[in-house]
């Protein structure tokens, strides 16, 4: 394999440019508070934030939908095109291996999992419909899932049923998002488990209130059940994890489940068109690969990752969205998140005007903040936060809500000004 000095300077800038970020961010023991972080970290947050091109005229709190690019994946996508824009029959075959490989290892090291077990896809979209395409499934058996899962996951699962025979029930996962409790949401799904079911889907985080479903005591509890299953017939949990990876401080095997799918250019700022699939070692071989790949690597995970030519510059570019963020720390992080998010829940929460619609317990939500304002409908609010230059997003789901989702590009000043707006307003 032939690389260029002028390659391995790049890459050398690069990683300068990821690295000096553990400088600037500091220890991430968890241990260290939100309190701290908010009165001795401003200077290292505003240089994260000088990361991003991000307009400074507006407040943007849209992330969820498609983020900024930090410079390092910025200049990494750069590097990458100029290359094969200058000898893209050479570079190309030379490189693609290794630097597809650099990416499952980078995303790896971040999820605590072995690269072999990931695979690269272009969307949560894409990860979840080969998941749920490959699976093996009987047509005496059935698939579980939340009315409130993606409709992705929806319509996978009907395409699912359609092929098989294969039966698809629906449930609702709680009665009332200003009551719920993790109690109630896993007590809801294991009731509604049959012995013929053979998949249950969830959403960790939803997008529709923001409501963070509690992963780990659903999967204990379905792995109680398949203590009395053979393979054929044991229960295979896939998760859709896309709005909790890179805002929650978990490594995969803390979840559980035997399936993940996530795009990554969302919270984790990873170029867009990508996405992974991790798939548990103990159950991964339920699921087959649909698409025909070019990653002959002899694992799971490249036989997932569907091959034919793609924009090479954004998946090699993973590599440095997830060491971006392992720099930054996946404590401080996730601390960051919360702490802005809570910020914005227990002002809108005082508004006797606004009503909040996704759970203020930290264990029971994430990044994503909901709520609606009397006498004004989503798209309103949307519009007139929009009119103060602070971007918004309404919830495509019905009912539909306002949407705010901070993440480590803003402060607590942007979220009081915000805010102040919203009081405005109501």
């Amino acid at each position: 394999m032939v690389f260029k000095r002028r390659d391995l300077i790049v890459s050398a800038g690069l990683g300068a440019t990821v690295a000096s970020l553990s400088n600037l961010i500091g220890s991430t023991d968890k241990s260290v508070t939100v309190s701290q972080t908010k009165t001795t970290n401003t200077d290292q947050w505003q240089e994260i934030r000088n990361q991003f091109n991000l307009d400074p005229n507006f407040i943007h709190l849209a992330g969820l939908l498609i983020t900024s690019h930090p410079k390092p994946v910025r200049e990494a996508i750069a590097q990458y095109r100029n290359n094969l824009n200058n000898n893209p029959g050479l570079y190309l075959p030379q490189n693609n291996s290794r630097l597809q490989a650099e990416a499952r290892q980078a995303v790896g090291r971040y999820l605590g999992a072995r690269s072999q077990d990931l695979a690269l896809v272009d969307s949560t979209t894409a990860g979840i419909a080969l998941v749920i395409n490959g699976l093996q499934i009987r047509e005496d058996q059935e698939m579980l899932s939340a009315n409130f899962d993606y409709y992705s996951t929806h319509e996978a699962l009907r395409y699912q049923a359609n092929r098989s025979g294969a039966n698809l029930r629906k449930f609702s996962l709680y009665q009332n998002i200003q009551t719920v409790s993790a109690e109630e949401i896993v007590d809801n799904l294991i009731d509604k488990v049959r012995s013929q079911t053979r998949v249950v889907t969830a959403t960790w985080v939803h997008s529709s209130t923001g409501l963070k479903v509690p992963i780990r005591q659903i999967a204990d509890r379905l792995a109680q059940i398949n203590n009395a299953r053979s393979n054929a017939n044991r229960i295979l949990f896939l998760v859709d994890g896309v709005h909790g990876l890179g805002v929650e401080d978990n490594n995969i095997n803390d979840l559980g489940c035997d399936f993940f799918m996530a795009g990554t250019h969302k919270w984790m700022f990873a170029p867009r068109g990508t996405g992974i699939i991790w798939g548990n070692p103990k159950t991964q071989t339920a699921v087959s690969p649909t698409i025909p790949t070019f990653t002959r690597t002899g694992d799971w995970g490249g036989s997932m990752t569907p091959g034919g030519f793609k924009s090479f510059e954004h998946l090699w570019a993973m590599t440095q969205a997830f060491e971006f963020h392992q720099q930054m720390g996946k404590a401080r992080v996730s601390d960051r998140i919360h702490s802005l998010s809570r910020q914005l829940k227990e002002g809108l929460s005082t508004m006797s005007n606004v009503t909040l619609h996704t759970p203020m317990d930290d264990s029971l939500s994430a990044g994503i903040v909901c709520f609606s304002v009397d006498g004004l409908n989503p798209s309103q609010v949307v519009s007139q936060l929009r009119q103060r230059n602070i971007i918004a997003s309404v919830t495509p789901y019905s009912p539909s809500y306002a949407r705010l989702t901070p993440g480590v590009y803003n402060n607590p000043e942007e979220i009081e000004r915000v805010l102040t707006v919203i009081r405005e307003l109501a």
